[in-house]
């Protein structure tokens, strides 16, 4: 009896993650339906390239362990999504250390500095000049954060027009209206000596 019910229990609970889209890096029958889309399969980095930053060559040694894209922090670089996009709803997640320095690019160019060619959604805490978590960096500052360092944090962007929407963990960090770039690449930014990691990316346009 006891086996049964267990048996009962454990198939439920698959039942119950099978039906929310619970594994990473997949969608939710929900989302299928809704239109959203994977940018990370969870196993290659198919839809990216690695793009150089300040070093030549550099790219940032990107790969993926564990359903993660990981940056290990031996060279400074980016990867950009291969794709373009204007007006998106961005969900992803990330997990560094309490020092980690990194940085999502929003409607970025391939050529340049994507912080500049686009916005950089700042990853770490401790900016000098105070665009910290949160901000886009060198235009808006956040209100003070803090990531939730060595487990998964989770970004919610939503890009629509001029409208910039940022919710950190649940919380509503960034509401602004910013018109210097209409549409770009999705990039991730690596910074040498710090680890990144990166899943569950997905896009709704």
């Amino acid at each position: 009896m006891i086996r049964l019910i267990l048996a009962l229990s454990l198939a439920f609970f698959v039942c119950v993650l099978v039906a929310a889209g619970g594994s990473n890096n997949s969608l939710s029958k929900r989302e299928i339906g809704e239109g959203w889309q994977l940018l990370f399969d969870g196993k290659t980095l198919s839809g990216w390239d690695a793009r150089e930053t300040f070093t030549p060559g550099a790219t940032g040694d990107w790969t993926v362990r564990n359903g993660a894209i990981v940056c290990p922090g031996t060279t400074a670089g980016w990867l950009a999504t291969t794709a373009e996009f204007s007006n998106f709803h961005l969900k992803l997640e990330f997990r560094g250390n309490a020092q980690v320095n990194s940085g999502v690019f929003l409607r970025s160019k391939k050529e340049g500095q994507p912080h500049i060619t686009g916005y950089e959604l700042q990853i770490w805490d401790f900016q000098p000049a105070g665009y910290n978590t949160g901000s886009l960096v060198g235009t808006i500052k956040a209100p003070p954060v803090k990531i939730r360092p060595n487990h998964w944090n989770q970004y919610d962007i939503t890009a629509d027009g001029d409208h910039y929407l940022v919710i950190l963990n649940g919380a509503k960090i960034l509401d602004t209206r910013q018109s210097d770039h209409q549409s770009g690449v999705i990039g991730l930014q690596c910074q040498a000596t710090y680890k990144i990691e990166y899943r569950n990316l997905r896009i709704h346009r």
